[in-house]
């Protein structure tokens, strides 16, 4: 809507330059167009295209018009004839990046939005620029010129909920989970029952629990299962509760983990995430042989080798706490994991030695006690205790 305002601004504006203009076709042409007719006014402003080839209006407004018509190649070819007659016109700059967008020419798009000098427009109007030309850099493959661009259009409208959304949703693409975060918690207080915001402030908050340390780390997780609560509150779906699983398993909430993913699995009872996630809250809370039980249920469900090896390796932590090291070693080796299969043996030798030390200790405790049994028998013995050295 924002994007359509802004043709219609600059429509207008092109229109009263071509007052003066009046020639056969053109005010049919205008009143077809204003009326939704387009397939008439692309007849009008073809015959006036063919009286007057040089004057850029009619081939603006014909390229304008094929574009309603989506018939975009021959906007295109006739947008590039007016700005090749009408250089550095905003309007038709504009309006050939709109037809290369929906052509799905998103290089060419960059590079005419690009010529724009947005500071000639109304503040509206900067934004929607800025907005175009972020998904025609976006889907060039450059994330960092299109996050510049979503920057100055939030910049330029920091009230406006929907710009602050995609600026952070942007962010969150391209990886950086703190900027996500500040600008879809933006997003969110300007319009908070809107349940795809809170949702991927969510996964933002989830980004950055994952990237940062200590309260930080913890703090984001805690908003993120807040938000997430939000959103299976509004839509309790498989997907909204693996979500919020994340985040309180994140947050070191695992109770709360445990019961979604409980109710996670009654959803999608054939998948083996729930489970194993159940298997990570109860290691986290030291139920090593649930854990053990539950992780062996999801071993069973997995499907992919991939999946399996991050059951296997979860497995192998459990029995490693349990010290099972046989057990453990096995787990690791499903896994394909010789770092921790030596860190088990190695483990498990300190544990041997551990076992000797006490074993030694013990032997001289009962010795020691031995000895003073002894001694208490002979004071008790007729004659009083021996003499002493």
């Amino acid at each position: 809507m924002k994007r359509q305002r802004t043709i219609s601004y600059l429509l207008a504006v092109l229109l009263l330059g071509a007052v003066a203009v009046v020639e056969a076709g053109w005010d049919e042409g205008v009143a077809a167009f204003k009326a939704g007719n387009y397939t008439a006014a692309a007849k009008q402003f073809q015959t006036f295209v063919d009286e007057r080839p040089d004057v850029f209006q009619g081939h603006y407004m014909l390229g304008q018009t094929l574009a309603k018509l989506e018939r975009n190649q021959e906007a295109i070819s006739h947008l590039q004839k007016a700005l090749e007659l009408e250089p550095g016109n905003v309007g038709v700059q504009l309006a050939l990046g709109k037809v290369y967008l929906s052509a799905g020419r998103h290089n060419d798009a960059a590079v005419v939005l690009s010529k724009i000098d947005s500071s000639s427009l109304p503040a509206a109007q900067q934004t929607a620029v800025h907005q175009m030309m972020a998904v025609a850099l976006e889907k060039s493959g450059d994330s960092d010129r299109a996050l510049d661009s979503l920057a100055r259009a939030a910049r330029a409208k920091p009230n406006d909920a929907d710009i602050q959304f995609q600026y952070g949703a942007a962010a969150l693409r391209a990886g950086d989970g703190a900027t996500a975060a500040s600008a879809l918690a933006k997003a969110v207080q300007l319009d908070p029952n809107d349940i795809d915001k809170q949702k991927t402030w969510a996964q933002a908050l989830l980004r950055q629990g994952r990237t940062s340390r200590g309260d930080a780390k913890t703090n984001a997780y805690k908003k993120a299962a807040t938000a997430a609560q939000k959103v299976v509150s509004a839509d309790g779906s498989y997907d909204n509760l693996m979500l919020l699983a994340g985040a309180q398993l994140g947050a070191k909430q695992y109770d709360g983990a445990l019961a979604t993913l409980k109710q996670a699995a009654g959803k999608n009872p054939n998948d083996w995430l729930p489970l194993y996630y159940q298997g990570q809250a109860l290691t986290q809370k030291g139920q090593f042989r649930t854990a053990e039980s539950t992780l062996k249920q999801a071993l069973g469900k997995a499907s992919s080798s991939a999946d399996k090896v991050t059951v296997w390796k979860q497995l192998g932590f459990v029995y490693e706490k349990q010290k099972s090291y046989d057990q453990a070693v096995t787990a690791y080796k499903n896994a394909g994991d010789s770092a921790s299969i030596a860190r088990v043996e190695e483990n498990r030798k300190t544990d041997q030695y551990n076992q000797q030390i006490e074993q030694e200790n013990e032997k001289i405790r009962a010795l020691a006690e031995e000895e003073e049994r002894l001694k208490e028998e002979l004071k008790n013995l007729p004659g009083g205790p021996p003499p002493q050295d």
